[in-house]
């Protein structure tokens, strides 16, 4: 048998690394690890067409990209989700994603999407040294720039054995850039060197690496750290789901923006300077947040362009003194550092986010998690930007679809892991998007939980951008407060603050418990919400709890309104807090469910876990109104001390 030269090559059977003995001039070779032969086939795929997709498909690409910004997806899961997007939407079976570690030196193939199962298992073990000598592919993330190359023109060892493993012969590597750092590369792999129909592919790839490198960055923060992952995922959520919802109204989705910034490293001043291009005027939105007594208040005013001129000509990311730019006080802005962050959108749009703290400066990890939420704010504007230019009817269905899909996140995916306690929760939403609200909030330590129930007043959008807002605020009020009373006097001021002067003012009812979990002790406020029960296990009775308190968001102050009461859990008690949409739910004859039915049905299925106890009485609430129309939002929450 005559033998060639061995070299490292993968078996295609076993994805063992061997040297292939017995390799004959008919192709075939012995794996020493499977023991068995192998037929070298060069495959022959039959060419693909130039990819063309229209613009509502490129629309919708985007839009399926945009699903992958949720900072919950571990590494691999996202891997997964973008390279099979682009494999469906491209038509292409061959996408990979290399990440790049310049602490290790080192550039590894993160992620293979390919029909062919045991070529994914064995492609995983590619590495390849951050060195120049390796050519093209090094260079292409040196320079942040896309290549398109074959592989017969490249001399590293590298692409032959790349080449005879997948049977690429040619690629496209588009880099993937984080604040202008390139952390990893997307490729596709062709099996053929033509070059006409790879440009396509390129132009639609660029418009979504720039989303995913937000994305991939935060899932690699992940693996680094669980801690620092469970701080960036707070943050990511909040930003660029909740700012999602404001694609239609953007002077709303910049307050958000700011409130959610503010909250991240606690800045006195949070700051937006928008210039138009070719205009002589800016738009200056500030949000100033008192951080002793935790007041948020906003203001928006237009300057002359000339009069922060020096400002809109900073390009890159800096930290300053106030003091020392006249600038700073000709828009109100003072204090010990501020951190300025410049962006100039695809419209021509000028941006510069400008941070500052009062008595201290910013530190490293605050600067890199404003940096990510910076990039994600710009996504966000450029989708607002590119929803405008949707025909009415389609930006409508889109908002209502993204809003619905992200308000569901924003309520409690799971219960709360608090031993010795069992919960329910759901909420039925009449419009798709709704204004109810409720939430689980556990204090870091595990000896306490806030447990509340809202009501916005209207229903649909409107209504879930103030619930969307609430629930940012609330989950950063409980964190420094301890007083029920105390979190919703600020809720109350800053809803009244702005949206004192709306078109369509917002209000929100709202009961609010805080229960220790060591002494069993419930502190609660009301305002305006109604009642609750509270069910005792030792004697089988329910006791009515009324709440008092005044509707947030009504009058500036609500000082003479404030209650706070307390009561005590013993084990095997039962708590339902609702919202008036079970009570007031009408059948075909006009008469309520009521309390009464509420209450009857409470008790009833008490001896059943909380969450299904819900679900019985949701199910006795559809039998009675039949299939009447549901005409507000129907929300429930059951908590019981085992």
């Amino acid at each position: 048998m005559d033998r060639e030269p061995t070299d490292d090559r993968i078996c295609l059977l076993c994805t063992e690394p061997q040297l292939p003995n017995g390799i004959t001039k008919n192709g075939r070779f012995f794996c020493q690890t499977c023991n068995r032969e192998w037929i070298l086939e060069k495959r022959k795929t039959p060419r693909i067409g130039k990819n063309i997709l229209t613009s509502q498909e490129k629309t919708e690409f985007l839009l399926d990209n945009l699903s992958l910004f949720n900072s919950s997806i571990d590494l691999e899961d996202l891997m997964q989700r973008f390279t099979e997007l682009i494999s469906v939407r491209l038509k292409r079976d061959k996408v990979a994603v290399f990440i790049t570690n310049l602490e290790l030196g080192e550039i590894k193939l993160a992620y293979y999407s390919t029909k062919q199962k045991n070529l994914q298992r064995a492609i995983k073990r590619i590495t390849l040294d951050y060195d120049l000598s390796y050519g093209i592919l090094i260079e292409s993330l040196a320079k942040r720039e896309p290549c398109f190359y074959k592989f017969s023109e490249q001399s590293h060892p590298f692409y032959e054995f790349y080449s005879k493993l997948t049977g690429t012969k040619s690629q496209l590597v588009i880099p993937i850039l984080y604040a202008n750092t390139a952390v990893g590369m997307v490729s596709i792999d062709y099996e053929e060197e033509d070059e006409t129909y790879f440009i396509e592919d390129q132009e639609i790839l660029q418009i979504v690496v720039g989303q995913f490198a937000v994305s991939l960055r935060n899932s690699l923060l992940f693996s680094k750290s669980e801690n620092q992952s469970k701080n960036f995922q707070s943050l990511h959520t909040a930003a660029l789901t909740l700012s999602q919802l404001y694609l239609g109204n953007h002077d709303e989705m910049i307050r958000m923006i700011l409130l959610t910034l503010s909250g991240i490293v606690e800045s006195s001043i949070t700051c937006l300077i928008e210039n138009q291009i070719g205009s002589s005027k800016t738009k200056v939105f500030k949000l100033y947040r008192d951080l002793e007594n935790h007041y948020i208040q906003t203001k928006t005013e237009i300057i002359d362009i000339n009069k922060i001129l020096s400002l809109l000509e900073i390009k890159e990311n800096r930290t300053i003194d106030p003091i020392t730019n006249p600038n700073f006080e000709t828009i109100g802005i003072e204090g010990k550092e501020s951190i300025l962050f410049p962006l100039t959108l695809e419209n021509g749009t000028h941006l510069l986010f400008i941070l500052t703290k009062q008595n201290s400066r910013f530190p490293h990890d605050e600067i890199e998690a404003l940096n990510a939420f910076v990039s994600l704010a710009r996504i966000t504007m450029e989708n607002s930007n590119l929803f405008q230019n949707l025909s009415n009817k389609e930006r409508l269905e889109k908002e209502i679809e993204i809003a619905k899909e992200i308000q569901s996140t924003l309520l409690p995916r799971k219960a709360p892991e608090a031993e010795g306690f069992s919960f329910g929760g759901f909420m039925v939403p009449a419009r798709g998007i709704g204004g109810d609200y409720y939430d689980f909030i556990l204090s870091p330590n595990r000896n306490e939980l806030f447990i509340c129930i809202g009501d916005v007043s209207g229903k649909g959008v409107a209504a879930g951008l103030v619930m969307a807002t609430v629930r940012t605020i609330l989950h950063s009020l409980v964190r420094v407060k301890d007083s029920p009373w105390e979190i919703l006097n600020d809720i109350n001021n800053y809803l009244y603050s702005n949206y004192k002067e709306a078109i369509t003012p917002r209000f929100m009812s709202m009961i609010l418990l805080r229960w220790n979990l060591i002494t069993g002790e419930v502190q609660f406020s009301g305002a305006g919400h109604g009642n609750f029960y509270h069910h005792h296990a030792d004697s089988n009775s329910l006791t009515v709890i009324e709440t008092e308190g005044v509707i947030l968001g009504i009058q500036a102050d609500i000082s003479s309104f404030r209650n706070e009461s307390k009561l005590r859990f013993e084990s095997g008690d039962t708590i339902l807090l609702y919202t008036d949409g079970v009570t007031e739910a009408r059948n075909t004859e006009g008469l309520q469910f009521g309390e009464s039915k509420l209450k009857s049905s409470f008790l009833s299925w008490i001896s059943l876990e909380p969450k299904n106890i819900l679900e019985k009485i949701y199910s006795e609430l559809k039998e009675f109104v039949k299939e009447l129309e549901q005409h507000d939002d129907i929300t429930m929450v059951a908590v019981r001390k085992i």
